[in-house]
């Protein structure tokens, strides 16, 4: 069963405006529309976000469907034209990652 893994937002003030998004629990089926959600609220807020990181300290699980997500994250950020940084993966996301191809892709910093 999954725990809620996105809590509310929370944009922290700073030079270059970033934004955290916490995962706690499981990324997967059932919660990766939660963390699609509050990564575009992010996207859409006034005064601008710079950075967008994904806090994935408390990720308990990630399955096709967090990886998914976080695929779409990435490019819903570049889109936007903004940076991703995907904080504190722990050692399932990082092999999940590598496994899969996908690493350099999602972890590969674009500044503007």
């Amino acid at each position: 069963m999954s725990t809620s893994p996105v809590p509310p937002p929370r944009p922290t003030a700073g030079p270059s405006r970033t934004a955290t998004v916490p995962v706690e629990g499981e990324l997967d089926y059932e919660s990766c529309g939660e963390l699609l959600r509050a990564v575009a609220a992010h996207l859409a807020a006034r005064p601008r976000v710079d950075v967008v990181r994904v806090d994935c300290g408390g990720m308990s699980l990630c399955d096709s469907m967090g990886l998914s997500a976080l695929l779409q994250v990435r490019r819903d950020v570049d889109a936007a034209g903004r940076r991703l940084l995907l904080d504190h993966r722990p050692a399932h996301l990082e092999r999940l990652l590598r496994l899969t191809g996908t690493a350099d892709y999602l972890l590969t910093d674009r500044p503007d």
